[in-house]
């Protein structure tokens, strides 16, 4: 295929190359082919990977004014982001956040509070793109990969000497302050990058004194280089610290009020090393270490017999290896071992503490079997070995096909599964204010799932991508919770009880128009459904439209952006009564419309406006999603 088609091989490919800024790329440009790693964890190029992929450029993360991995993702096909009280969780093909696995240059992101990693935590202003790689990733990741694997790719240096300022301020006292430095030379290169953030609390139902959405206060900073010597080893490193702070105010039962906070920190830091061997291959080495700690504050306003004041401490460190190497012309091999400790200290937890460890083999061939029409077909399988769960194996066997030019088919099946988390093993939770406790079960066993999907793209021309897929994951051994007792004191605990199976699919079209002028449309089914319970699992909606659109006047400067989503009704089982029996409802569809007008004054200076939630859905029941709000700034760049 062309390059011209190769970079629109996959939903959320950019049309524009990787060092184009939206005001540089004109759509007169022949843009550059774009490599991927997650797919197989070894570089290959975008059109060329034969488990689809796709990607979200920094072009793309510019033009859409998002301003962290939450607002980024959340009108993309395929993808829901889900406000909690745990943060923006993600959803990847109807699974929820506890299947999904999120990465930063391929390191698991730690700090996951309720089976998730709030997405609001990953500021934008250093990430170079984002690959989502939908379906059964166990095969190269592990555990926690069993809907997909979102992995945020960080910028290098390109320039001699280049810096970006970026301030916005809006509606809810936002402001955004992004800066990043970089220096190039021949042999290495050196970023900085830093940030801050602050926002007022919102409240959806002003009637009371509690609030929907907290505030927020948070900064980070990080450095990340690169180092080529004469030889053939090459080293990279990265490292990084953020804290957050939140505040908000909840009501209890009997008219009880609680003002919470929490601070949220994490450090983490990464060291690469890797070699050219004689043979071509390449032999890499990879180590990282992350902490996160939260401390959760709740007072009990005139009164202290429901204060509680928690610290949870996570880290998590890995060492890993791996060979990538070519046999031929017909086969590329990537074989891998990794080692993964994690320890948590928690108050909630009933030993007060936690720790595993993981060994683990993977492995995978791309063995291109036909070169007219071109057929690639992929098997691999990893081996893990629990501390605490044994052995678990999960194959996966993928494979691509171009029959015509403008046609690609890919298809894929596996296995994957989830070990259970730290707090559904041994947690130790009483909340008195709503008359409830959990506790955690050490029997738990792991999840297990098995996966298939099939993809087909068609580009009618240069200009247009349609592209259509389906899939289906299959899931045993669910952990769900359980009401032990009732009574005034409900006690609940986790259980392998529930068996699920969700299927769907995604029909889309891009186009890009004359005037500098492109759009998207696709519509997503996702059909899950509770088999122990025989019933649609919560909160996933059934039908889901997204659009969006792009406008570019180079000439005068100017960029305008849109997106929406239209999201259908989604089924809820609360306890509203507290008998021990769910009284469902279904809420109802609501849209979202996202916006960014911007002007550049000249080539280093650009001013915007950005606005968000312009259609004000939301609810405090079951969408507490911040209310319609605009902020305006500028970004200079040296």
């Amino acid at each position: 295929m062309s390059k011209q088609a190769e970079v629109v091989a996959g939903p959320g490919a950019s049309t524009t190359s990787a060092s184009s800024t939206p005001a540089e790329a004109s759509q007169d440009e022949v843009p550059v082919a774009r490599t991927v790693v997650t797919a197989s964890r070894t570089q290959e190029r975008l059109g060329e990977t034969p488990v689809a992929t796709e990607v979200i450029t920094r072009a793309d993360i510019v033009a859409s004014g998002a301003r962290d991995a939450s607002e980024l993702l959340a009108a993309h096909p395929g993808l829901e982001v889900v406000q909690t009280f745990a943060g923006a969780s993600l959803q990847v093909q109807g699974l929820g956040p506890e299947y999904v696995l999120v990465l930063v240059d391929g390191e698991r992101v730690a700090g996951r509070v309720a089976g998730s990693v709030d997405l609001s935590r990953l500021s934008l202003e250093d990430v170079e793109q984002v690959e989502i790689v939908k379906g059964p990733s166990s095969v190269l990741y592990g555990s926690d990969a069993v809907g997909g694997v979102v992995n945020f790719i960080t910028r290098r240096a390109r320039k001699p000497l280049g810096g970006e300022l970026r301030v916005a301020y809006g509606e809810l006292e936002r402001l955004d302050l992004d800066a990043t430095g970089e220096a190039r030379g021949e042999s290495w290169g050196l970023r900085l990058s830093g940030g801050l953030q602050r926002r007022a609390s919102y409240d959806l139902e002003p009637a009371d004194v509690g609030t929907t959405g907290s505030s927020l206060e948070g900064f980070d900073v990080s450095a990340s280089g690169d180092l080529k010597g004469e030889g053939p080893l090459s080293l990279e490193g990265s490292a990084g610290f953020s804290r957050r702070t939140q505040r908000g105010v909840d009501l209890g039962v009997a008219g009880a009020v609680f003002d919470r906070a929490s601070r949220d920190t994490s450090i983490n830091s990464r060291l690469a090393p890797s070699w050219k061997l004689n043979s071509g291959a390449t032999l890499r080495v990879e180590g990282s270490y992350s902490h996160f700690q939260r401390r959760y504050l709740r007072d009990q306003r005139r009164a202290s017999a429901l204060d509680t004041v928690e610290d949870t401490r996570e880290q998590q460190g890995r060492l890993g290896t791996q060979l990538d190497a070519r046999v031929g012309e017909r086969h590329a091999f990537v074989v891998g071992a990794e080692f993964l400790g994690e320890w948590l200290v928690a108050d909630r937890l009933e030993t007060g503490e936690g720790d595993r460890g993981r060994a683990s083999l993977y492995a995978q061939d791309s063995w291109t079997l036909a070169t007219g029409p071109k057929l690639v077909v992929v098997p691999g399988a990893r081996v893990d070995v629990d501390t605490q769960f044994g052995t678990a194996v999960t194959p996966r066997l993928a494979a691509k096909v171009d029959p015509l030019s403008w046609l690609t088919v890919r298809g894929s099946y596996g296995w994957g599964y989830r070990a259970p988390g730290f707090q559904e093993l041994l947690l130790d939770f009483e909340n008195p204010s709503v008359g409830y406790s959990v506790r955690g079960n050490p029997d738990l066993k792991p999840e297990r799932s098995r996966s298939f999907s099939v993809s087909t793209e068609v580009r009618p021309s240069d200009a247009s991508l349609i592209w259509v897929s389906a899939y289906q994951h299959a899931l045993r051994d669910m952990i769900g919770t359980t009401l032990q007792q009732g009574g005034e004191q409900q006690l609940f605990t986790y259980v392998n009880v529930a068996r699920a199976r969700v299927r769907g699919g995604e029909l889309g079209l891009r186009q890009r128009f004359p005037w500098r002028l492109s759009g998207e449309v696709a519509y997503t089914l996702t059909d899950g459904h509770d088999e122990e319970l025989d019933r649609a699992l919560e909160g996933q909606a059934l039908h889901r439209l997204t659009a969006q659109a792009t406008w570019r006047h180079r000439e005068w400067g100017l960029e305008t952006w849109v997106r929406a989503a239209l999201v259908g009704k989604r089924p809820f089982y609360p306890d509203t009564d507290g008998d021990g029996v769910a009284n469902p409802y279904k809420s109802e569809a609501y849209v979202t419309v996202d916006a960014r007008i911007a002007w550049r004054a000249r080539e280093s200076l650009q001013f915007f406006v950005l606005g968000s939630n312009l259609a004000d859905a939301g609810n405090p029941t079951d969408l507490p999603i911040p209310p319609r709000t605009f902020q305006a700034g500028l970004s200079f760049r040296l």
